[in-house]
């Protein structure tokens, strides 16, 4: 073991030598670190006597040292929810104003259709006002210039159609080092600064620092959005100007993609516009239901379509809001999409939740309008209450002999930790009432897949190791029509949410039960195998991270309201949340959503997902690649479409054009290979699930709409996406993050109305009728480069079957 920590000591000094840029991938290339088909030697340490090591822990390094660290100790932290700053129009303009609690202005830009970007280039008076604040260089936002990266559908104009989108409220947002005495628990010693890097609220003209900002809560924050309610997201940058201040592994460039909700390409996070330390990105999240543009596509059977199809307001009313409430969202989170290190800057911390609130899913049990499905929640405010609605995002890390983040930014496959931590805790426990609860999971893990079942550990009246049922009520954020009763959930890849209903009510004082991990995954490219839950709670001595990864302890009362700090719950309180166990749930006569149709496609495209080892994102001839496409000789993974050659990933170069809003069509995930298995993620829009090629598919997956489809080794799935409301570059990608960095990612371009149609202006589509320049950013600003399209990206194309 101490030749194993002496081998991972070595291959840190190439990390931190790479990260500061003394040497390339391209050097261990020809030292034989690297192979055409990815990694070779470093596997097993870059020395020949820590095989045993290896099959120790899956990080291939030795375990993660716990400092006497006890499981179930540790408090479940609940997200930082972040601060709500109402905005205000300014006058004359479309401009918006942030505002205090005085009614004043605050010290903050006004937000803006255009970026500062095109002001700071015209060079015009004042323009030095605009530089970056930390390093003189570049404009001090990192949104490009010009209107293809103008917030679209962004206007006050009282007779726009549009206008419902202009944003309402406003997230004053850090990306920086964590805090001071951030800990995964008290045994475990204090993260350093830049060990871990994530969200914090950001105070208003706070100056910022070249040094980095410690503003980063340690563990995800939770941004609290409804319907009818646009907001406006501005990120800061607030890491270290030197690229060499990251604790080993994490590139200081940063870029947010909201997975996976409705909005502008320019607002997705995942278009090659990053942005650098000392400046902020303005993200408009319109909060616009799918299907705005299209109401012949809206469940017209219904006679509450149209309320249905809302938002809460505070008074316990609704908001009405244009679009197809069949495609409410609900459970979402957004991270980092820095192409190339969006694995080192996620597993650094770089993530957060939102939880998106309906006239259907509002969080509030004590609202009774024909409307609200009265899921569990609380009552203290008319929407948003979290009393008894979990958020649970699941991490993987791993940590070095000091007990700091560690990342082996070597491992092509998918790095895995070997500590499950939940909500940034280790192994947390949480007390709940004897009463109904629901949990929205995630798995915010680079490769590790998850299985979840729920087991008693002690009980008066049922047997240690007991199975106990839930109800599973959403997909990827998305209501299932009905709430399926399951024991256990399917297998969750990465960036997948499950929400589930937990009924602790036939347990007493003093019960305890345990989430169960029963996925054995031993390897980045696919779990093992799954556990009986007898065998999982014993534990596997070669995964650790399977078995109990959290407790719920069962208080009659005694237990403090999250949503009133002044209330304390005693227990005898009635559960008004809905009972899916009740006949008029059971029948189907209640329902949680309606089932979108399956129609007939407009076209078809068929993506394969593969191991080429044949990279070929450069020139051609100059051996250059523009833009960025990170330091490899040759990247280990490609997609195919329709039967074409295998690319890797290029933001410069276009795989699929998708000519019209509101057309329907059919794609094809293939994975291309038998040993592997890759959680394909689809940005900005969902996916109906249809079949999986002749494969089985589940209850909580059969018609469901989904945004991560897990495709199994040699597996297929075939969906049904309809695009629309928006238009730009967006992407498709594998959700291990490692694979997704090693270049398994395609662009695709929407097209929305050109100027000689008559929805042009009804839509507000004004450039994204034509394909969009691929943005290049740099500290001096942002140049652009005029993509290639792919002949297998014309609609016309003709589709080869797979």
């Amino acid at each position: 073991m101490r030749e194993a920590e002496r081998a991972r000591e070595n291959r840190l000094e190439i990390v931190k030598a790479h990260s500061h840029g003394q040497i390339t991938k391209r050097d261990m290339f020809r030292w034989g670190i690297y192979g055409a088909g990815g990694l070779i030697a470093a596997k097993h340490g870059l020395s020949p006597f820590v095989r045993s090591a290896y099959a120790a822990v899956p990080t291939g390094t030795p375990r993660s040292p716990l400092f006497g660290a006890q499981k179930f100790h540790e408090r479940l932290h609940r997200p930082l929810v972040q601060p709500r700053i109402p905005l205000v129009s300014a006058a004359g303009s479309d401009d918006v104003l942030w505002m205090g609690p005085d009614g004043r202005p605050l010290s903050e830009m006004p937000g803006r259709r255009l970026s500062y970007h095109d002001e700071w280039s015209k060079k015009g008076p004042g323009w030095e006002r605009l530089k970056n604040p930390l390093t003189y260089r570049g404009p001090v936002e990192g949104r490009p210039p010009g209107e293809f990266f103008a917030h679209q559908r962004w206007t006050n104009n009282p007779t726009s159609s549009n206008r419902d989108l202009f944003p309402k409220v406003g997230y004053l947002m850090s990306l920086g080092q964590c805090e001071a005495g951030t800990r995964f628990c008290g045994e475990m010693p204090e993260q350093d600064m830049n060990a871990l890097w994530s969200f914090g609220v950001r105070q208003p003209g706070h100056a910022g620092s070249s040094g980095g900002s410690r503003l980063g809560y340690g563990m995800p924050c939770l941004i609290k959005a409804r319907y009818g309610e646009p907001m406006l997201t501005r990120i800061y940058n607030d890491l270290p100007v030197d690229r060499t201040q990251n604790k080993g592994f994490g590139r200081n460039e940063i870029t947010t993609h909201f997975h996976n909700a409705h909005n502008g390409a320019e607002s997705d996070g995942a278009c090659n516009a990053y942005h650098f330390p000392g400046t902020f990105y303005d993200y408009h999240w319109a909060l616009t239901l799918a299907r705005r543009d299209l109401p012949s596509h809206r469940a017209f059977s219904d006679p509450l379509y149209q309320k249905k199809a809302s938002g809460p307001t505070d008074d316990g009313g609704l908001m009405q809001v244009e679009g197809d409430y069949r495609e409410i969202q609900s459970s979402m989170w957004f991270h980092d999409h820095r192409f190339f290190f969006t694995a080192e800057n996620v597993h650094k911390g770089n993530f957060a939740l939102c939880n998106v609130y309906s006239g259907p899913d509002r969080a509030c049990t004590a609202v009774r309008d024909g409307v609200n499905l009265l899921l569990p929640s609380g009552d203290a405010t008319a929407w948003g209450n979290q009393d008894f609605d979990v958020n649970l995002a699941v991490s993987n890390p791993a940590f070095d002999k000091d007990g700091q983040m560690f990342f082996d930014v070597f491992d092509t496959d998918g790095f895995l930790g070997d500590v499950i931590a939940i909500n940034g805790s280790y192994y947390p426990y949480m007390e709940v009432l004897p009463r109904r609860y629901r949990f929205r999971i995630l798995n915010a893990a680079m490769a590790r897949f998850y299985k979840f079942a729920i087991a008693v550990n002690k009980s008066k009246k049922f047997s240690s190791g007991t199975t106990v049922p839930f109800w599973f009520i959403a997909n990827d954020g998305n209501l299932v029509v009905n709430p399926i009763q399951l024991t256990a959930l399917e297998e969750q890849g990465n960036g997948e949410r499950y929400d589930i209903v937990v009924d602790f009510s036939a347990f007493a004082d003093g019960d305890s039960l345990y989430l169960v991990n029963l996925l054995k995954q031993t390897d980045g490219r696919k779990p093992d195998k799954t556990l009986s839950m007898r065998d999982a709670l014993r534990g596997d001595i070669e995964d650790p991270c399977v078995g109990a990864v959290m407790e719920f302890r069962v208080r009659k009362g005694g237990i403090k309201s999250v949503d009133d700090p002044t209330r304390t719950y005693t227990g005898l309180e009635v559960d008004p949340s809905a009972d899916f166990s009740a006949s008029d749930w059971k029948s189907g006569l209640k329902k949680l959503t309606t089932q979108i149709p399956v129609v007939a496609p407009v076209r078809e495209r068929v993506i394969e997902f593969g191991r080429s080892g044949s990279g070929d994102s450069r020139d051609p001839k100059t051996g250059l690649c523009i833009p960025d496409c990170g330091e490899h000789e040759a990247f280990p993974y490609s997609i195919k479409v329709n039967g074409q050659s295998a690319h890797t990933l290029n933001a410069n170069r276009i795989s699929a054009l998708v000519p019209k809003p509101g057309e329907v069509e059919h794609w094809t995930f293939v994975n291309g290979g038998g040993g592997w298995d890759h959680p394909i993620h689809l940005h900005f829009e969902e996916g109906i699930t249809l079949d999986r090629g002749g494969g089985s598919i589940g209850p909580t997956e059969k018609l469901a709409r989904k945004d991560v489809w897990r495709l199994r080794p040699s597996g297929k799935v075939r969906i049904q996406v309809c695009f629309g409301e928006f238009g730009g570059a967006y992407v498709s990608h594998c959700h291990n993050t490692a694979h997704e960095d090693f270049a398994m990612v395609l662009r695709y371009q929407l097209l929305t109305p050109d100027p000689n149609d008559p929805d042009f202006a009804k839509t507000g589509s004004r450039p994204h009728w034509q394909i969009s320049n691929t943005p290049i950013p740099s500290p001096d600003g942002v140049t652009f480069r005029v993509p290639e399209v792919l002949p297998e990206a014309r609609p016309d194309y003709r589709t080869t079957r797979t």
